[in-house]
């Protein structure tokens, strides 16, 4: 009568077991949020906009390179591309035109292909701002 009472208390233990393990499989798991740390470094949605369009089609784009003094927008560094996102509100008078023509001089003395864009070409015209890119590429 005890053997009889010890098997049922070691499979009642099993049952239980089995009971919580498949309880704990059906409850909803934490989901895994992927931050992208390059994209929360792009700091105007200009830059976000076109960031996103070139990682959707599969491009390695890096944020906020550091180049001597300077900083490139958006790099294709396995092309050696510098595309630098131009708004209005920055990029508009003669002393910001001079900083950037000034960029863009270093940048290509130190080996880098420049792409200027404006965000109202970004926006509206963004099928030939990557084709403008893809051709980069491929040269």
């Amino acid at each position: 009568m005890i053997a009889m009472i010890e098997y049922v208390v070691f499979f009642g233990l099993i049952i239980v077991g089995i009971v919580f393990f498949v309880l704990d499989l059906r409850r909803p798991q934490p989901q895994t949020i992927l931050v992208d740390q390059e994209r929360l470094k792009c700091e105007s949605p200009i830059e976000r906009h076109l960031y996103d369009t070139l990682r959707i089609l599969g491009y390695y784009v890096q944020t906020q390179v550091p180049c001597g003094k300077y900083r490139i927008d958006l790099a294709l560094p396995a092309y050696k591309i510098a595309i630098e996102c131009d708004g209005k509100a920055y990029h508009s008078t003669p002393e910001q035109k001079a900083h950037d023509r000034r960029k863009d001089a270093y940048l290509r003395k130190n080996g880098w292909k420049v792409l200027r864009y404006s965000g109202r070409m970004i926006y509206h015209d963004l099928p030939k701002v990557i084709a403008q890119i893809e051709k980069e590429i491929q040269n």
